[in-house]
């Protein structure tokens, strides 16, 4: 039943205890929810190393077979007068050789570059090493590889080439690509904190019927907080599919994976995405963040409002299978945030571990003035077999805000911290929820001018069933 007013916590979570004993069906062991296999532990941090031995005799020759046979012409850069001890730049030779069918292969080894390499206008080009090393001067702060960023370009392939940017006031972006198809970036790791004021990677797929695919890419140190730097960009101009797997981005203050301008689909396929402010990751309508990690553990000064998710706009955007874990932080939203923007969203399959105090699990902000106009869309949310656990105090575990025709689904929520409520819905109608546990401290359900149809719903000592996948 709708109401305005909130009753005491004490009168309201009897007489919801009374409807919901009544009303509940069926035995709860049987749900299938509760049948699911726990998240496997991703991959630790790689271990630091900015130092590359150079490759010799027959290995500095050596061209990977595959090379010679998917392009054209296939260089080794150190056979070209490179130089791999990272004494003398090898700006000159790089730019000598950039053509379209075109392979360019780094044998083990540390490249300065003293400029940065800007190439355009290409069909099919690969840049691959065998954990090379490439190490800006000191100071640096430009785009040390740009593609497609000033003529059109397809086909790139960048893989096993590292960058050192562990030099003081030293913060390059290490690769702009600009692709209209064919985008291929794997195994790829950036040393040293970004401490100037620059981004660190954008990636754009620049035509609508283009893809591309950023594997194993790891910025494990971040950015100091003085400058509003960002992991991963994705841009506007980025209308194609772009897929992010097994990606690592720690400690930015703008966004960890930032790709909500972008109008073409975004997806996540796993990673690890850990204390960067604003949000982990972001993403807008038609993108699908699948099977990832996302923690928020560090205070540190200058990362605010900590979200782990944000779904900024757009509808279809779907969460499945993911963890977010809200352990510490400066200040949040909540562990995932749906904007006002936002159309309509579907969270499955995930778990959402919250431990910071006044930070819900899960925030479906208010729409704006032209969502709640919109009589085409109620603007709602899903919810499928999601848990949100952990001792957070104060607050709701499930917050939202004039979203109609909103489902839960077997939801299960356990938050042991005080005064902590469990699901609230404000100001909205024809919600429904269905095979839900919620074992909380403070008001179960809050109904606050909203209606929702209720089927098998456990309140109290059940929580610990959420843990346990009986």
């Amino acid at each position: 039943m709708a109401r305005s007013s909130r009753p005491s916590k004490t009168q309201s979570r009897r007489r919801l205890l009374r409807a919901l004993t009544v009303g509940a069906i069926g035995s709860l062991a049987g749900c299938s929810f509760f049948d699911g296999q726990p998240t496997p532990t991703p991959s630790p941090t790689p271990r630091r190393s900015v130092g590359r031995t150079p490759a010799q005799g027959q290995r500095t020759r050596d061209v990977p077979s595959t090379l010679t046979q998917q392009y054209e012409t296939v260089h080794n850069v150190v056979q070209l007068g490179a130089d791999h001890t990272g004494t003398h730049s090898v700006s000159s030779v790089l730019d000598a050789e950039i053509d379209d069918q075109t392979a360019l292969y780094f044998p083990r080894g540390e490249y300065r570059l003293e400029s940065g390499m800007t190439a355009g206008g290409f069909r099919n080009v690969a840049l691959v090493g065998d954990r090379a090393l490439v190490r800006p001067p000191q100071g640096f702060t430009g785009s040390l590889f740009e593609f497609g960023t000033d003529a059109d370009a397809a086909g790139l392939r960048f893989e096993g080439i590292d960058f050192d940017l562990t030099a003081a006031n030293t913060g390059a972006r290490p690769i702009h690509a600009a692709i209209q198809d064919g985008l291929l970036v794997r195994d790829v790791t950036v040393y040293g904190r970004q401490d100037v004021d620059h981004d660190s990677m954008r990636f754009d797929v620049t035509s609508a019927s283009g893809s591309g695919r950023v594997e194993a890419l790891r910025l494990p140190d971040g950015s100091v907080t003085t400058y509003p730097n960002t992991g991963i960009y994705v841009g506007e101009k980025s209308v194609g599919s772009l897929t992010f797997a097994d990606c690592h981005v720690v400690g930015f203050p703008d966004n960890g994976l930032y790709a909500s301008p972008a109008p073409g689909k975004v997806t996540v396929e796993g990673g690890v995405y850990a204390n960067n402010g604003i949000a982990s990751v972001r993403v807008s309508g038609g993108s699908r963040i699948n099977d990832a990690r996302i923690i928020c553990d560090s205070t540190r000064s200058g990362l605010e409002n900590m979200r782990g998710i944000r779904l900024r706009e757009g509808t279809d955007v779907v969460v499945d299978g993911c963890t977010v874990e809200m352990r510490a932080v400066t200040e949040s939203d909540a562990g995932i945030t749906m904007a006002e923007w936002l159309e309509g969203a579907t969270i499955r399959n995930t778990v959402v571990q919250t431990d910071a105090n006044d930070v819900p699990g899960i925030l479906a902000k208010r729409p704006n003035r032209r969502l709640r106009a919109d009589r085409s869309t109620n603007a709602g949310i899903t919810l499928e077999d999601v848990r949100v656990l952990g001792r957070a105090a104060n607050e709701s575990a499930i917050s939202i805000d004039n979203r109609h025709g909103c489902r839960l689904d077997r939801v299960c929520i356990d938050q042991r911290g005080s005064d902590r409520d469990g699901i609230t819905l404000k100001n909205a109608t024809n919600g429904v929820l269905t095979e839900t546990v919620i074992d909380v401290t403070g008001e179960p359900l809050v109904l606050d001018d909203a209606r929702a149809k209720r089927r098998q719903v456990r309140i109290g000592s059940f929580g610990r069933r959420c843990h346990s996948g009986d």
